[in-house]
């Protein structure tokens, strides 16, 4: 073992005697029966915690890992590529915290795991031996929502008002109305199929609509 590494492991383990410690002083304000090994007070311990969050980073902030890293993106990528021909309870806990750090991987990273789970997904031609959904398929489309929302053009006014008077009811509008046009062929409202009492179309929002007046700001 380095130099550099006794450092390291010596610093792991004084901050993890440092926590348990601190663990035991902050019950100690809750029952007196219990005797922290060094009587600091509460302030002075997060004094310590504070100068070894400063002194050993990451690990002590919270012993996780960084997703925009290009070596977590390695190992996240080698993880998919394992949980790919593994039983379905690894694809969901793969999934799982994919969905959860997505957005916080490297461009690079998502672009290489997002390519091999599809490529699984064509060779695998949709059979997972069960009626329950793949928890691969689902993931993609995941991501295909995620992309298609963030690529969303952002609302005009009008269209944001159009959108919020049919969110509170259906409404009749004019064959030439081109505003109505415009958010069908958005796919942010669509025709009830019936005719209201002046004889014109009737529209209602759709839950792509909502979706989108949901991100108004």
């Amino acid at each position: 073992m380095t130099g550099d590494m006794q450092e390291r492991g010596q610093r792991r383990g004084v901050a993890a005697e440092v926590e348990r410690q601190l663990a035991v002083c902050r019950s100690r304000c809750r029952s007196e029966a219990v005797r922290p090994a060094v009587a600091l007070t509460i302030g002075q311990w997060r004094t310590v915690e504070s100068i070894l969050h400063a002194e050993i980073g990451q690990w002590h902030e919270g012993r996780g890992i960084d997703p925009a890293s290009g070596d977590t993106g390695f190992i996240v990528l080698a993880a998919v590529r394992y949980s790919l021909s593994r039983p379905r309870d690894a694809a969901r806990l793969c999934t799982g915290w994919l969905r959860t750090h997505w957005n916080h991987l490297r461009e690079r990273d998502r672009a290489d795991i997002l390519a091999d789970i599809l490529r699984h997904s064509a060779e695998a031609g949709g059979e997972t031996g069960s009626d329950e959904a793949d928890p691969w398929t689902e993931f993609a489309e995941w991501v295909r929502a995620e992309r298609a929302e963030a690529d969303e053009p952002a609302l005009a006014p009008l269209a944001n008002y159009r959108l919020g008077i049919l969110a509170r009811s259906p409404r009749g509008y004019a064959p030439s109305d081109t505003q109505i046009q415009a958010l069908r062929n958005r796919g942010l409202v669509e025709p009830t199929g019936r005719l209201d009492a002046e004889g014109r179309r009737e529209w209602t929002i759709t839950q792509a609509g909502r979706n989108a007046l949901d991100r108004q700001p």
